[in-house]
């Protein structure tokens, strides 16, 4: 699927004009893209321990977007403008797959990490397309698929949104109301702590498999869990009836 641009605002910046290489637009070959700009950062890749906070498809889709932006400067093996909108455009549906697939309530370093994936690769879209020789493909580039855009439509047949919030049949389609908004406008985010509590009482009351504990058994009495004090009952069960 096509993916469109328009005017966005940044995440906490002030407003500017996004854009980016849209399908169908026609760049020269022969043009390279320039290099990275020292003002747009690759976004951070979190340590190990955070891994298990975002997930492991999460902090994987961190490292591909700081690989492609890391090789889309000119040299030898330079992306294109053309090159990178697809492949970016291909890592942002992925980040927002990676983020959705998260159980919730999701923790908020997650949906930081996948908004900074995002605002890292439409930056690198950006400086890549405003460059003057790519003339009037490089502007569509960027106004293709920034917010507002409306150059592709979501098909009639998709009655759902991708993801949580995006557009649906015959609305407009662009990359940040179908890829990034979604991400941003999630109402099931937590701090960090909350949603590793969540999670922690929700892997305590079932067991491998899949199959749910009643709750009764993971109530606690003076600090032991109920099926514990099933257990001692059974033990002193056997003991007095092997002292007859």
């Amino acid at each position: 699927m096509a993916y469109v641009s328009t005017v966005r605002r940044g995440f906490g910046a002030a407003p500017q004009v996004a854009s980016a290489v849209g399908t169908g637009a026609s760049l020269a070959s022969t043009v390279a893209a320039p290099a990275i700009s020292s003002a747009i950062a690759a976004p951070a890749v979190l340590g190990s321990l955070a891994v298990p906070v975002i997930g492991a498809a999460l902090a994987g889709v961190t490292l591909l977007v700081t690989k492609l932006i890391a090789n889309s400067g000119c040299g030898p093996t330079c992306i294109q403008a053309t090159d990178y909108a697809n492949q970016a455009g291909t890592l942002l549906t992925q980040n927002a797959q990676a983020y959705f697939n998260l159980p919730i309530p999701r923790p908020q370093s997650a949906q930081q990490q996948a908004l900074q994936n995002a605002n890292a690769l439409w930056n690198q879209l950006v400086s890549l397309c405003q460059v003057p020789a790519l003339g009037n493909a490089g502007q569509r580039c960027i106004t293709d698929r920034q917010e507002g855009a409306c150059t592709w439509k979501v098909p009639a047949s998709q009655t759902q949104p991708q993801f949580p919030g995006g557009p649906t049949a015959g609305q407009c389609f662009n990359w940040w109301n179908a890829l990034i908004d979604p991400i941003q406008n999630d109402p099931n985010v937590v701090a960090d702590a909350q949603s590793a509590t969540a999670q922690a009482g929700s892997s305590s009351s079932s067991i491998l498999g899949g199959i749910s504990i009643p709750p009764a058994l993971t109530t606690s009495y003076f600090g032991i869990p109920l099926w514990g004090w099933a257990a001692g009952a059974a033990l002193l069960f056997f003991m007095m009836s092997g002292d007859r």
